[in-house]
C-alpha cells in the first residue's frame, strides 16, 4: 500500500524564545506515528560561544568602491555609511596599480581624511583591519581611523618610529605593536581592542604585542585618516582596504580575513587572454564529452567521422 512506502511529515506548532526554538514534529509511516519534540538552540546576533558578543562588521572599504570626483567611499558591508570628504577639504585619490596584483588603492596625503556617515559606537570594542602601505618617511602621529574626544585612535605615533599604536580616549598611548612596520610595502594591520583597551595588534595575520590597559572608551569612531573633534594626525599613504568590526575578533577570524585580502590584492590575477583561453579549453573538453556520448569521433584532421574509422 501507499501508506507503507511514502513517509509523511509535517511540522506542528512551534515555541521560540530567546535562548531557543522548540518544535513539534508528527510523522507517520508504516502503520505508527512518531510524534518528536525539537529543541534547537539559536544563537543570537549579540553572543559569542557563551561568554562575549559576536563581532559584527560595521563598514568595508574597498578602493575599488571609492569615487575620488565627488569624494565618496562607498561602504560594502551593506550598512550604508559611506565615508565622505568634509566640506572645504581636499578628497584623497585613487592610485592604479598599487597593490602587489595591480589593483587600486586610496591614497592619502596631508590634510585629507573622510567622516563617516554614522559613527560607530564602541559598544563592546573594536577590531580595525586594513590592507594599506605608509609611505611617510618619518611618523609623527599619523592616525588610520579615529575620533573625537573619548573615542580610540589607532596611528603610527611619534614615539614608536613605524609600529602602530592603540591610543586611548584621551589621547594615551594604551600600547604599541611589536613589529616595524614597512613604508615601502602594502601589509596587513590590525587591532582588536575590547572597550578599555584592552588589546592586541596584528601583523599580516600574526598576533603581534598586546596591552592590557584600563581606558573606557566613551565615544563613536567617526574619522578615516585622522583624529579629534577638529582633525589632526593625518595619515600618509595607500589603503586598498579597511574593514571595522564592532567586538574583538579571534586571532582566527583575523586570520581569514588576512587571507581575503592576500586573495584580494597580492594573489595575481588572470590575463583577460588567459581567461578566455581557459573557457575555449572548457568548451572544447565538454563538447569533446558530448561528441564521444553520441558516437561522433574526431579524426587526426579533425573532421567528422559518426562512428567511422
Amino acid at each position: 500500500m501507499m501508506g507503507h512506502n511514502k513517509l509523511l511529515s509535517r511540522f506542528g506548532r512551534g515555541w521560540k524564545s530567546s535562548r531557543f526554538t522548540v518544535r513539534v514534529l508528527v510523522s507517520r509511516g508504516f502503520s505508527f506515528w512518531v510524534v518528536a519534540i525539537v529543541v534547537v538552540a539559536t544563537v543570537g546576533a549579540s553572543t559569542l560561544g557563551t561568554a562575549s558578543a559576536s563581532p559584527v562588521l560595521l563598514v568595508d572599504y574597498k578602493a575599488l568602491n571609492y569615487n575620488a570626483t565627488n569624494g565618496v567611499w562607498t561602504d560594502s558591508s551593506g550598512n550604508g555609511d559611506n565615508a565622505t570628504v568634509p566640506v572645504g577639504t581636499t578628497a584623497p585619490t585613487l592610485m592604479a596599480n598599487a597593490t602587489p596584483n595591480g589593483s587600486s588603492a586610496v591614497s592619502f596625503t596631508y590634510l585629507e581624511y573622510l567622516d563617516i556617515a554614522t559613527g560607530l559606537a564602541p559598544g563592546s570594542g573594536y577590531t580595525v583591519l586594513a590592507f594599506a602601505e605608509p609611505t611617510e618617511a618619518v611618523y609623527l602621529d599619523d592616525n588610520l581611523v579615529g575620533g573625537p574626544s573619548g573615542a580610540m585612535a589607532y596611528r603610527i605615533g611619534p614615539t614608536s618610529g613605524v609600529n602602530y599604536q592603540l591610543l586611548g580616549n584621551d589621547g594615551t598611548t594604551l600600547g604599541t605593536s611589536n613589529t616595524g612596520v614597512p613604508t615601502t610595502a602594502f601589509s596587513m594591520i590590525g587591532v582588536a581592542t575590547d572597550n578599555a583597551g584592552k588589546a592586541t595588534f596584528y601583523f599580516n595575520g600574526n598576533a603581534d604585542g598586546t596591552t592590557t590597559a584600563n581606558d573606557l572608551f566613551t565615544s563613536s569612531i567617526n574619522l578615516i585618516g585622522a583624529r579629534g573633534s577638529s582633525a589632526t594626525g593625518f595619515f600618509t599613504g595607500n589603503v586598498a582596504e579597511i574593514q571595522i568590526y564592532s567586538g574583538v575578533l579571534t586571532t582566527s577570524e583575523v586570520q581569514t580575513v588576512n587571507q581575503a585580502f592576500t586573495n584580494s590584492y597580492i594573489t595575481p590575477v588572470p590575463e583577460p587572454a588567459s581567461l578566455a583561453l581557459l573557457a575555449v579549453a572548457g568548451v572544447g573538453m565538454l563538447l569533446l564529452r558530448r561528441g564521444k556520448k553520441l558516437g561522433v569521433l574526431l579524426n587526426d584532421q579533425g573532421s567528422l567521422l559518426n562512428g567511422q574509422k
